[in-house]
This record gives C-alpha cells, structure tokens and sequence, in this order.
C-alpha cells in the first residue's frame, strides 16, 4: 500500500498542478499556499513530502471541495 502523503501529493501533482496553465506562483496564490509548498508537492518524487492537513485543507477550501469529498477523490 502506497503511502497517504504520496497518494495526496501524487493526486494534487496530476490533476491539479499539471492541469494548472498559469505559473507556480499563480497556482500557489491562487489555493493560498507558499510557493515553495507547490514545488515540494509537484517534486515529491525526488524528494518525499508530507503534505500537512491544514495545508490540504487550504487547498480543498479553493477547489471548493470538503476533505471528505477530497478522500473520496484518491478513494482512501
């Protein structure tokens, strides 16, 4: 089983930030999180990252999603 953090990241990374056709600097302005948060998230392959529920949260609150229908989402 892969771990939580690496699913959330792996799921955010493809159909978030991949989708995204602005910056990373908009994308981060844009779901109200560092700049740096978003290069952690898209690269967490090379360098593992544990997403923080707050952060995730901020990030459900600008897709207009609860963390329930988010989990649902990456069906965990």
């Amino acid at each position: 089983m892969r771990e939580l953090s690496s699913e959330i990241c792996a799921f955010i990374n493809t159909e978030w930030i991949a989708r995204w056709e602005g910056s990373m600097r908009a994308f981060a302005a844009e779901h109200d999180i560092d700049e740096k948060t978003v290069r952690q998230i898209a690269n967490f392959r090379k360098m593992p990252f544990k997403i923080s529920l707050y952060t995730l949260e901020k990030m459900c609150k600008a897709k207009n999603l609860s963390l329930e229908v988010f989990f649902r989402l990456i069906e965990r």
